[in-house]
């Protein structure tokens, strides 16, 4: 593949921001169908209990109220709501409505009415009767009460999936080992807190054919599973994904839109459902919690010997992604080491369904692993960087418990350019140390994969190529905000040789764009991104084909020229020529990729903070990241990657956490001044890199960069704010152990 670009690795604005900055985006909610109606989802205010009845007869007197879907109204069908392809691992345990609520927030009903306000007050009058049972909110109450099954039919206990990597022997490696240190480790759940809350119009009125607009990262699975759930085949149901305020995984999963159809197939009337803040943070998804028992042995001279986790994660009542998120986590280890053992273990609870997010898996066993190394380092009186820089992968080498061979890995350029960025702030700044602050610094390694880890990821593209040499593209994957359609009109601009300006984006709608498994996994670079460059070349090998049937001199197609005897066409002129010629032909390209590899990006993460002793308080002053994600595509989007990424990754490690009740057994968390998500005085500065790197196997050398940037965040944060404090810090948020300070000078 090139490397010599002309589009590709250079900074474009992306293609959506102008609607976005001027408000002509259309979002789910701006539109409105004709004779659409209101809906929204009555739920229940318990973590745990049995519906006993269920009064309508106070909603139906409300002016404007429509109609009510009930749970004897749906299918008795389990399913579950992952976005994911059908796999063993996707265990059915939900239902679109239940009279059993597993956890607050569950769906009792659906009420539709004329507007939002007559939809609102109707629910609130909906009165249902229910029979509270004592929850289940903890990972160590799950095992203690394993009596008390939450999913009988999948597990006799709490334990609903186990899962263990080894590679050698870690008896053997401990044994080997001259140091060996232990460590205890709480990862609490975190929600999304996309700008865009959840939202669905459903149009089933005439009971044959559905159309669903969803701000949705996986339409063709949420096609799929719909189908199961309403009993129509998947001709019949087109899903369109309009512009969507944020995912970060959230819309991995299906939400209301199997209620939202069958209400109006119901009522026979569109149905729009638009979750409030309040139902964003207490009725949808978070972040898998965790635990993780670590034991990690070296050598004196710093070479790893050993590592052992224990590792549980909290899922929540239903199944959803908790095993591919438990098996995801187990592979991402990226240190060479001698033997490797992860002892996986995914719990039922009834605290809030966890889901898929940003770091699938990563996020955890990262933290606990890079504060870990930090610890050996301190133990071994060895620099923390040379400890990972000596035992880190390299090319050729593999992560423990994986056969995919790494193929490009440019860490220490990284290390190189967060160090030389380092070294200018102290050397303006000073690192200070007195009676009041103590400064440190945190580092932290990270890695992710660039699609799914198990190759589920499949993609294709189709590129109709007009008479003016301008091209349609046309893929399945959804834009969520991390500018896709912009990096995948860069790699067809870049292979065909035209203008970004010739080229136009249709994406994420099921009638008209080819498949793709779905906006996860980071997976838009990589798979669909080589599904769009082999289409490209498809329109190469159209054209030659076609030239070659017209012509009656030899065609040479030589670096995206073709030389027809002493003629030299560029790629306008051998279109018009191709698809006007008598004997000429319509030139289409097509490209799909399944992915058989999943090359790992890189980052290093350092940052700078600072501990005020007498009031016991931690404020970040800057954060360095240099992320290895290959060629760039887009090295604007890159570097908004990097910082959004680190910003998620603050509000996760200082304040962000979902409180529960003890009293009323229920989240507290229920609006953004009481799940606090970082402000811009919390953040540090950020200061955002791109090594220099090639990956082989990528569309123009591109790997991914959407999770990768959140992985190091946390553990760089926390070794920084342990090394300037002098304790040793096992969980997050750091706000239950410290005062947080604005980064503001007064």
């Amino acid at each position: 593949m090139e490397r010599n670009f002309s589009v590709v690795k250079h900074p474009v604005v992306r293609l959506e921001a102008r609607d976005k900055l001027t408000g002509r985006a259309v979002y789910t909610d701006d539109m409105k169908l004709p004779g659409m109606v209101y809906g929204a989802v009555v739920r229940s205010p318990h973590a745990r209990a049995v519906v006993i009845k269920i009064d309508l007869s106070a909603a139906e007197a409300v002016p404007g109220y429509v109609g009510a879907l009930l749970p004897e109204d749906v299918p008795d069908t389990l399913y579950n709501c992952s976005g994911n392809p059908p796999s063993p691992l996707l265990l059915k345990d939900e239902k679109i409505l239940t009279t059993e609520p597993k956890c607050a927030g569950d769906r009792i009903l659906c009420v539709a009415a004329e507007t939002p306000e007559a939809c609102r007050e109707a629910c609130d009058k909906v009165v249902v009767e229910y029979s509270v049972l004592p929850p289940i909110f903890t990972i160590d109450e799950a095992l203690k009460r394993g009596d008390e099954p939450l999913q009988p039919h999948l597990a006799e206990d709490n334990v609903i999936w186990k899962r263990e990597v080894k590679e050698g022997d870690t008896d053997e490696g401990f044994k080997d080992s001259d140091v060996i240190i232990e460590g205890s480790f709480h990862i609490p759940p975190m929600q999304h807190t996309a700008i865009e809350p959840t939202a669905c119009i459903c149009d089933f009125s005439d009971g044959r054919e559905l159309t669903i607009w969803s701000n949705s990262q996986t339409v063709f699975q949420e096609r799929r599973i719909i189908s199961e759930l309403v009993g129509i085949r998947e001709n019949k149901i087109r899903i369109i994904k309009p512009a969507v305020g944020g995912g970060f995984g959230a819309r991995q999963q299906l939400h209301s839109q199997p209620a939202a159809a069958l209400l109006s197939k119901k009522i026979k009337r569109p149905v729009k459902i638009v979750n409030t803040r309040e139902e964003e943070l207490t009725g949808t998804v978070v972040r898998h919690g965790a635990t993780a028992a670590v034991r990690l042995g070296a050598t004196k001279e710093g070479k790893l010997t050993a590592f052992y986790a224990d590792y549980k994660l909290n899922t929540g009542p239903y199944t959803t992604h908790g095993p591919t998120v438990l098996c995801a986590g187990a592979r991402k280890f990226q240190y060479a080491i001698q033997s490797y053992f992860f002892d996986g273990k995914c719990l039922l609870t009834n605290h809030a369904t966890a889901g898929a997010f940003r770091g699938y898996g990563n996020m955890q066993l990262a933290f606990a692993r890079e504060v870990m190394l930090d610890r050996l380092s301190r133990k071994l009186g060895i620099d923390p960087i040379e400890l990972r820089l000596k035992n880190h992968v390299t090319v050729g080498g593999h992560f423990p418990g994986s056969e995919l061979p790494v193929t490009s890995c440019e860490i220490e350029q990284c290390v190189r350019i967060c160090m030389k960025e380092r070294k200018k702030i102290d050397a303006a700044e000073g690192l200070i140390d007195n009676d009041d602050i103590r400064q440190a610094w945190g580092v932290s390694f990270g890695c992710h994969g660039s699609g799914p880890s198990s190759k589920e990821g499949l993609s294709s593209a189709i590129v109709n190529v007009n008479s003016d040499g301008s091209v349609e593209l046309l893929v399945g994957s959804a834009d969520i905000g991390q500018g896709s359609e912009t990096m995948l009109s860069q790699i067809a601009a870049e292979t065909l040789k035209v203008p970004l300006a010739e080229v136009t984006i249709t994406a994420a709608d099921t009638k008209i764009t080819p498949y793709d498994t779905g906006t996860f996994g980071s997976s838009q670079t990589f798979i669909c991104g080589t599904a769009v460059y082999r289409a490209c070349l498809d329109v190469y090998e159209t054209l030659k084909k076609i030239l070659d049937q017209i012509s009656e001199d030899k065609v040479i197609l030589c670096e995206r020229i073709f030389y027809i005897g002493g003629e030299k066409l560029d790629f306008r002129a051998a279109v018009k020529r191709a698809l006007f010629h008598q004997r000429g032909g319509v030139i289409v390209g097509r490209g799909f990729y399944k992915a058989d590899a999943c090359p790992n990006p890189f980052s290093v993460c350092m940052v700078k903070a600072e501990y005020h002793k007498k009031i016991n308080a931690i404020r970040l002053l800057h954060l360095i990241e240099t992320v290895d994600v290959g060629t760039p595509i887009n090295p604007l989007t890159v570097e908004g990657q990097i910082e959004g990424g680190a910003a998620q990754g603050v509000g996760y490690t200082l304040t962000e956490q979902i409180e529960i009740s003890n009293i009323a057994k229920k989240p507290l968390s229920s609006d953004l001044l009481h799940y606090k998500i970082p402000l811009c005085s919390d953040l540090p500065r950020i200061h955002s890199f791109i090594a220099e790197s090639y990956e082989p196997t990528g569309p123009c050398g591109a790997k991914s960069v959407g999770e990768l940037s959140t992985v190091p965040i946390a553990p760089a944060i926390v070794n920084a704010a342990a090394r300037a404090s002098g304790r040793e810090i096992s969980s997050i948020p750091l706000c239950e152990e410290f005062l947080i300070l604005p980064n503001v000078t007064e």
